[in-house]
């Protein structure tokens, strides 16, 4: 856990303490200088990359326009053959149909003749034949199509006239199949955006087309210091009106519009592509990035939970996520609302009238509203006019931010769990005692479901897990080792890392063989985590460059606009390195970077490290930079860290994510005016 009077988390607090490849020297770079220099574009199901390639909005294709052009040749030829047949002829054909009611017949003519004046309408006479009922209602249709339909109202099956509002759904749009005929009721499209978080900017949408947000669905979360392109599915959204919306968004593009029968849901993806740009690389030669790449291209890195998961703040949300487990509802809570230093004076001034005075009224007017769980907290202690109940008050907190801390706890054990692997067996092979997956697909699929929706919760199938023995070790390599995240529903090593879990439990007051919680919520199945991964589709290229803030890449957006990519100096003065690979979405970008750079990736010294890049830049580099790009440089020691501040697609992984929870209502005082 996190030592006392601490500014930050930092890496080796939470078990980042190694690299798979330690003997290839670190270097110094800045990562996300600017936006475009951390391009991330999702790869779907099918394992495509989501790239924005296009603005052309899909019609429906030959065959479907025809059979459409045919079916309203039918029903216009069906409706004038109607126009020419008299009343009295139709009647008769539904007579039979009415158990030839003569009574009923005549009040039915009565209301055709006076068009609905001398009477609106004709309750028919109970028919339990459903057969029977639907052949009235398919006659009616055919025959009195634009002049009278049947309907059911409170059981009862009755005719009247047809009404202009019958022409219209509720939401007074003609009645059509036109989603048929486009292919689905979902338009799924291209969402480019630039410096802007999915959530953002899918709202963004939502109020500019004013629909209710559940309309907008996505797959995964991105970064928002970057440039991404993922998929986005609008039910029941023309790409007519999304493609209108480009006129008037800012740092977004939506495109590549298709309409498909079902809508996303998170977790609908296979990865993300990554185009990374290192720049200002000060290494001892050229030969040492490629070393450094080819090493993660053939050996890859340890698959450690990166520092987004822990918050960046001097509380670990892995410290908030035990006390949790320990169903110690005060201690959770104070944890949460407890002065800190670093997060800027409008926060430690609410955390510190907070700390002085109780006042939960007062508080809530100070606290950011995008701070959830303080701000949900003191809303259920001003309801509740006491502080006495902080299980009440942490309940009041939304389910998936919960959850969010007690999984940070577990990926705190896991990490430290693979360093101590690592420590003691090394990185190159398995040994007896290890745990592989029997069932390796499923093992995939619920790493990536579990990242997606914030951690190790109910999987779609059961992952099955293994003992390594003298028998079948050699019959494996270690990138199918894979350790467990602690719950009620895994094994362990039975090797040395077995007791180290339960070691390094005991001295939060945990066991890792007794996961189970009075609270439902809190119990922890667990999952599995594969120790090692290999980036797919490893690309570099080293280049030269004379201008400190030129672009190097090219995002989707330039590419669509024609624009060239800049020509690379072959003796420029700045060297950078542009990595292209393609993670799962369980997997951390940040973590890649560290092993290539041999850097630590917490944010302990970024303000340091920022402050004397900011001395060093050049002029021209600052005209276009973000501000607060931090440096990465190699680590000497634990503490000689930076932030990189990438976000992957993990729900909930970062600070960003902890703060801005979807689903969360803000505290009535905390909410803002339109």
């Amino acid at each position: 856990m996190a030592a006392a009077g601490t500014l930050t988390t930092t890496e080796d607090m939470v078990g980042i303490r190694t690299f798979v490849d330690p003997a290839i020297p670190g270097f110094s770079a800045i990562i996300k200088q600017r936006y475009s220099d951390f391009i991330v574009n999702e790869v779907d199901q099918e394992n495509n990359t989501v790239r924005l390639t296009s603005y052309d909005v899909p019609i429906p294709d030959a065959e479907a326009e025809k059979s459409r052009q045919e079916r309203a040749q039918a029903k216009e030829e069906a409706e004038q053959v109607n126009k020419e047949m008299p009343d009295e002829d139709k009647l008769k054909e539904l007579a039979p149909l009415l158990g030839d009611d003569v009574e009923v017949l005549e009040q039915i003519k009565k209301m055709l003749d006076s068009y609905g004046n001398d009477l609106e309408f004709v309750n028919l006479k109970p028919v339990e034949d459903k057969a029977k009922r639907t052949e009235i209602h398919k006659l009616v249709k055919e025959r009195f199509s634009g002049r009278m339909i049947s309907e059911t109202v409170e059981g009862t099956m009755r005719l009247r006239m047809h009404k202009k509002k019958d022409n219209f759904d509720t939401r007074g749009k003609v009645k059509t199949d036109i989603w048929k005929e486009l292919g689905g009721e979902f338009c799924r499209f291209c969402l480019f955006k630039e410096n802007r978080e999915t959530m953002e900017a899918v709202n963004f949408l939502t109020s500019s087309l004013r629909v209710p947000g559940k309309v907008f669905t996505f797959a995964g979360t991105k970064d928002r210091r970057g440039v991404t392109s993922q998929w986005v599915t609008g039910h029941k959204v023309k790409a007519e009106r999304l493609l209108a919306l480009n006129k008037s968004l800012r740092n977004m593009r939506l495109g590549n519009f298709s309409y498909v029968p079902r809508g996303l849901k998170l977790g609908d993806l296979n990865g993300n592509r990554f185009m990374i740009t290192l720049r200002n690389v000060l290494v001892d030669s050229e030969e040492t990035l490629n070393r450094s790449m080819i090493s993660l291209r053939d050996k890859g890195f340890i698959n450690y939970f990166g520092m987004q998961r822990f918050g960046t703040g001097s509380v670990g949300t892995h410290e908030v996520g035990a006390t949790i487990l320990k169903a110690q509802w005060d201690a959770a809570v104070d944890l949460l609302m407890k002065p800190r230093l670093g997060e800027g004076p409008d926060l430690e001034k609410a955390r510190k009238h907070w700390a002085e005075h109780k006042d939960a009224k007062e508080a809530l007017k100070l606290f950011p509203r995008r701070w959830v769980a303080e701000t949900q907290i003191l809303w259920s202690f001003q309801k509740a006019g006491h502080q006495r109940d902080s299980w009440a008050a942490l309940n009041n907190v939304p389910r998936n931010l919960r959850l969010m801390y007690v999984h940070a706890y577990q990926s705190y054990i896991w990490n430290h769990m693979v360093t101590e692997r690592i420590r003691l067996y090394g990185s190159d092979k398995p040994v007896v005692g290890d745990l592989v997956a029997e069932n390796k697909a499923a093992l995939e699929v619920s790493d990536d479901v579990e990242d997606e929706r914030g951690g190790s919760g109910s999987r779609s199938e059961h992952v099955r897990a293994k003992v390594l023995t003298e028998g079948d070790v050699d019959q494996y390599t270690i990138y199918d080792v894979i350790l467990p995240m602690p719950g009620f529903d895994v094994i362990y090593p039975t090797h040395a890392i077995g007791e180290k879990y339960k070691e390094l439990m005991a001295k939060d007051g945990l066991d890792p063989h007794n996961m189970r919680h009075p609270n439902k919520e809190y119990s922890l199945p667990g999952s599995y985590r594969a120790f090692l991964s290999k980036p797919e589709n490893v690309e570099w290229e080293i280049m030269r460059y004379d201008e400190a803030n030129l672009p190097l890449t090219l995002t989707d957006l330039e590419e669509l606009e024609g624009k060239s990519k800049p020509e690379v100096v072959k003796d420029g003065k700045f060297l950078a390195l542009v990595l292209n690979l393609t993670l799962r979405s369980s997997q951390y970008a940040t973590m890649a970077i560290r092993e290539i750079c041999k850097q630590d990736t917490s944010a302990a010294f970024q303000s340091t490290l920022n402050a004397v890049e900011a001395t060093t830049s050049t002029t021209d580099s600052a005209s276009a930079s973000v501000e607060g790009s931090p440096a990465v440089t190699p680590a000497t020691s634990a503490s000689d860290s930076v932030s990189v501040d990438v976000q992957e697609d993990l729900g909930g992984a970062s600070k960003r994510g902890i703060e801005q929870v979807e689903g969360a209502e803000p505290a009535p005082e905390a909410k803002l005016s339109k």
